[in-house]
């Protein structure tokens, strides 16, 4: 699919997400950013509006909001989530349902709401989703982080679903991201730690994240993928 003058929804445009954004606006796409508390996140790449990822109802308004403002949509790249511990000693049904509605959830109701949108588009290529999963639950999920390790897994399963049950008409992949940007807190041994255990021995940046992301957009012989850009961490 070519993305010129094309609507994709993208979801967590913080950090990587700007990334995403900015390349996407530079090969043409018409950009609707959803922010949960700072609009600050939308940049200068397009049009944004507040939204909880984790309700229906503000989807059904983004999508609502989307359509009003470029009359279609043709892509959806959903990043937005969280990232937090759930030491066992301290796992809470809470700590589960939290992780699972703000990622497994939310891509359930962006699958099949923004699903039923392109549907409605013409051509044999009708939209393409991107969702996000995590390098570590293909093969080694993080210790203390059980909850989000089952929300992630959770996105693998849904992503090979969307791509069985929209097919022909809409392409569905995941992206699986490894050691990409170093975390503000992390110490230098932890940091040593991580360039170790990734083959291509350095942090990824959210550039190549980017890359992918338009890849999967572009492409219009690939669905049901899940697509890792680890630096080789996965078989490290």
């Amino acid at each position: 699919m070519d993305i010129k003058n094309k609507t994709i929804i993208i979801t967590g445009a913080a950090r990587i997400g700007q990334d995403v954004a900015e390349l996407l606006k530079s090969q043409g796409a018409n950009l609707v950013i959803t922010y949960f508390s700072d609009p600050a996140e939308v940049g200068p790449f397009g049009e944004g509006i507040k939204a909880d990822v984790s309700k229906k109802e503000d989807i059904e308004k983004v999508i609502a909001f989307a359509k009003e403002t470029f009359g279609r949509i043709d892509g959806l790249v959903h990043m937005a989530a969280i990232y937090q511990k759930s030491l066992w000693e301290n796992l809470q049904e809470n700590d589960f349902d939290k992780n699972m509605n703000v990622i497994a959830k939310s891509t359930f109701l962006f699958g099949k709401l923004v699903g039923d949108e392109m549907k409605k588009n013409e051509g044999p290529t009708k939209g393409s989703m991107v969702f996000f999963s995590d390098w570590s639950v293909l093969t080694r999920p993080y210790k203390e982080y059980l909850a989000y390790n089952a929300a992630k897994s959770a996105v693998v399963g849904l992503t090979k679903s969307f791509a069985k049950e929209l097919a022909p008409d809409v392409l569905v992949n995941a992206i699986a991201p490894g050691p990409m940007l170093r975390p503000l807190d992390l110490s230098d041994a932890e940091n040593e730690e991580v360039l170790a255990g990734t083959l291509l021995k350095r942090w990824g940046g959210g550039k190549e994240i980017a890359k992918g992301v338009l890849y999967l957009l572009q492409a219009d012989f690939v669905t049901g993928h899940i697509l890792t850009i680890d630096g080789g961490r996965t078989i490290a």
